[in-house]
Order: C-alpha cells, then structure tokens, then sequence
C-alpha cells in the first residue's frame, strides 16, 4: 500500500517532530508498504527529503480547510463539478482526499494529535495519541487557555471513533483512550516511544558532536544537568531550578542547568525565578538546539532531569539511558512503569528531594554506576523493537479488507 504519513509540526518543534520522524523511518522499513510525506510547512520538504523521503506540500489555510470539509461532503458526480467550476469555487472540486487520489495513497497515518482527518471523507486513517494531559491536568494554561481544552476533545471525540486503528504510547494511555472516548480497546495498539535517529546515530558512535565540542559553543561548566524540553509550565522548569538552589545552601554544591527548547511564553518567569534564587548563573538557555548535538549534550551531561507532570511516558528519559546518562525523573506510577530502575524519583511537591538526587550523582559514583547499568539494560529491551511487526500486522490487516471493495 502507499501509507501518507501527515508530519505537521516545524522541524522546530522539538520532540514531537524527531518521534514522527523516526515513526516515518520505521514505516519505511516494512516490506510490501511505500511511505510518503504530506506537510504544510514549507521547511520540512527539504529536510524530508534529505533523509531520502518523499514529501510533498498541502495548503492548510482556513479556507482550505473549510472548502475541503464541504467539498468532501458534495457527490462527486461531473455535474457537481461542472456547477463548482461554473460557480468558480474549484477550491471546492479539488479537496484533500483528491490530492491523496492523486499520489496513489490507500491509507493516511497521523502520528500526532490532528484535525486533518475531519476532512478526508474518502480515506481511512490511522491516528496517534501521545497523551491525554488536558484531562490529567487540565490545570495548567497550556491545555485550558483560549479554550484549549475544548479544541482537543472536539478533534478527539470527531476522530478517534472512525480511525482504522489508533497507536499509545503505554498501556495506562491505551486504556484511557478506551475509557474516555468509546473506542474498542482491541483497535489500541502500544508502541512506545523511541530513541530519536540522532541518538540512536551516537550511540553506534557514528556522531561527529561531542561533549567537549557542546560544552565550549554553549559555554557550559565541566557539571551541568540537562533538560530538553519547551518552555511550558507543565514541564516544570521551576521546580529544577528550585532542586538546584536546595543543593546550593543546604549542601555547598554548584551545578549548571543545560535547558534546550523554545519559549512557550514561560522563559522570562523562569530568568526571574533563577535570579531571585540566586543561581542565575548557573542556568544555561540554549534555545533549540541542533539534532546532531542533543546527543552529546545527554553524553557529559551529569544527569537527565526531568520533572514533568505530563506523561504517561516521555522520550529524553529514555534516550538518556540508552547513551548512559543516569535519569532523574518526576515520580509518578506511569513514570516508574516506564523506566523501572533505571531512574531516581523525585517528589515534585519538595525540591529538597531533587537536591539529594542531584547530591547523589554529584558524589556517589557507585549509585551512578548502577544506575547507568539499569539504563543500559533497559536500552537492550528497546533493541529488540517490536515497532516494525506491530505496524506491519496493522496494515496487513487493512489491506486485506481493503481489498473487498474497488478503490
């Protein structure tokens, strides 16, 4: 079959697009499945297609998106579309599921939350969802603000029910997802998150970054923790900086802070809280950071900490164990699910809690030594990626019914 993968997020956006990119990689690896890349963002052609993917650009203006909705719903019979060209609406003949037609495609995939599915009318879908935290913590303003909230349980609630197949990240997520939206649990299929390229490219020692080279371009200190992630309040930046001046007054201890991500309207809260706590600096903001040198800023860094309330899982914990950097995590059950040993656990209600972790990967090299061991064994349990044969069951599975009816 011809698989359309949607990527719409900007080469910018972080994690979301390094997992999609490497959900795309996978795709591409199935035997008997051609994959192809639809985008809005101008910037991601080149970068696809660097990577030897085919990619294509689609308007995704409100209009556009309006006029595919409607269009899809109009019978596609040639007086129809006579009275559109008449009408000189041809915006109207010429919709999203025309332009999958047109590039062969059977089935689309979308690998992040999305209102792109509303409009097909004729092609299945299979959608992905990565968490439910507007409902686990709808407290924040990032999920409630503007009406967040809303917007993603109309596309949620509109897509979910006639998605072909939907893909978790855990069970905890695949059984919400049942619960919350009526969807037959046996249609959720847990794929776990997975190492980007970049890192699993390091990690074969194939990299030509280093720690030393990232150190000096980013002026960082010899000790440093590292955390990438947007500067949005849910991942709680504050909380980290609060654990490093804790280790600084009550233990006599420095540590730098390597914080890469974009600003999410968060950052100058977070330069005033360093300052008022009086580590300012000692915090580094890098800002979004290359693909090649987030690897080697994982590799010399002292640890990953990550004390996020969003989950059920998250990616960095798992693509720092996987190149020996030992993970200081927010201690949540999902979380413990995810990384088992292979992480220390903070309390994210008393920053004196991550102070001690910090103390402990500071000064007690036999604890970091077993916990780089519990890293590397789960890292070998992701070795062995069921991802390809889970995905490959799923169309197989659709292609034969797909094959009942003329296409």
């Amino acid at each position: 079959m011809r698989i359309a993968v949607f990527v719409e997020n900007a080469l910018h956006s972080g994690g979301a697009f390094q997992q999609t990119l490497s959900m795309v990689q996978t795709l591409q690896s199935l035997p008997g499945h051609d994959v192809v890349v639809l985008t809005p963002i101008a910037e991601n052609i080149d970068h696809l297609r660097e990577r030897k993917i085919e990619a294509h650009l689609y308007a995704d203006g409100a209009w556009t998106r309006f006029c595919d909705t409607i269009g899809g719903l109009m019978p596609r019979s040639e007086r129809v579309l006579r009275l559109i060209r008449r009408l000189g609406l041809k915006r109207l003949g010429q919709n999203l599921d025309i332009r999958l037609d047109g590039l062969g495609i059977d089935i689309a995939f979308f690998n992040a939350r999305s209102a792109t599915p509303i409009r097909l009318s004729r092609h299945s879908y299979m959608f992905t969802v990565w968490d439910l935290c507007h409902r686990d913590h709808p407290e924040f303003p990032e999920v409630f603000a503007n009406r967040e909230f809303e917007r993603r349980e109309q596309i949620l609630k509109a897509v979910l029910p006639k998605a072909v197949a939907v893909i978790a990240d855990s069970e905890i997520g695949a059984d919400k997802i049942a619960s919350w939206y009526a969807v037959d649990r046996a249609r959720v299929h847990v794929i776990p998150f997975l190492p980007s390229a970049s890192v699993r490219t390091y990690a074969r020692g194939e990299s030509t970054s280093s720690p030393q080279a990232v150190r000096e371009k980013y002026g960082l200190p010899n000790d440093y923790i590292f955390y990438p992630a947007q500067m949005w309040a849910h991942k709680n930046h504050v909380y980290l900086l609060e654990g490093i001046a804790e280790l600084k007054s009550r233990y006599g201890l420095t540590i730098g802070a390597a914080l890469s991500g974009g600003d999410k309207g968060n950052k100058d809260y977070l330069r005033a809280c360093a300052q008022k706590l009086g580590i300012a600096d000692q915090v580094f903001f890098l800002g979004f950071v290359d693909d090649d040198e987030i690897p080697a800023l994982y590799d010399g860094a002292k640890a990953l900490v990550m004390p996020s309330y969003f989950g059920p899982t998250n990616l960095p914990p798992v693509e720092a164990a996987l190149l020996g950097c030992p993970v200081i995590y927010a201690d949540q059950p999902a979380f413990r699910a995810q990384m088992g040993d292979a992480a220390l656990y903070c309390d994210l209600t008393a920053p004196p809690s991550l102070a001690e972790h910090l103390r402990t990967v500071i000064e007690d090299a036999s604890k970091v030594r077993r916990l780089k061991a519990a890293g590397h064994t789960l890292a070998e349990t992701l070795r062995d990626d069921t991802t390809p044969q889970k995905l490959k069951g799923i169309f197989d599975a659709y292609d034969l019914k797909r094959r009942r009816w003329k296409n």
